[in-house]
């Protein structure tokens, strides 16, 4: 009645394994949905703490190998009403950072 050695994996039962993992998982494994859930509706709006901050103004820039990804992502967020179209004097720099994958991520320099 001792305890059993865990059983040992090969590559063989990776096909195995990661079929059964996203049938567990499928409804976070699938990718973000491109709307907002009816119940989940963006109810706030974050705001400057301070308003009066002026930034430095500089050309908006993105490597010429992501721009294209630049340009699909920033449609995807408009079409799903993530992101909305506005004019201001201002806005926080948008970085485009190249993932080791070669894929793009974008974070706000505020």
């Amino acid at each position: 009645m001792g305890k059993e050695k865990p059983q040992r994996l090969s590559e063989d039962d990776f096909p195995r394994l990661r079929q059964a993992w996203q049938q567990e998982f499928v409804d976070i494994v699938n990718g973000t949905k491109e709307e907002l859930f009816p119940w989940r509706e963006v109810n706030h709006e974050i705001n400057l703490i301070d308003e009066g901050k002026q930034y430095k103004y500089y050309l908006p820039r993105c490597p010429r190998a992501l721009q294209k990804q630049l340009h699909e992502k920033t449609n995807r967020y408009l079409n799903a009403k993530w992101w909305e179209p506005q004019a201001a004097t201002q806005a926080a720099p948008l970085l485009c950072i190249s993932k080791k994958d070669e894929t793009l991520q974008t974070a706000l320099d505020a």
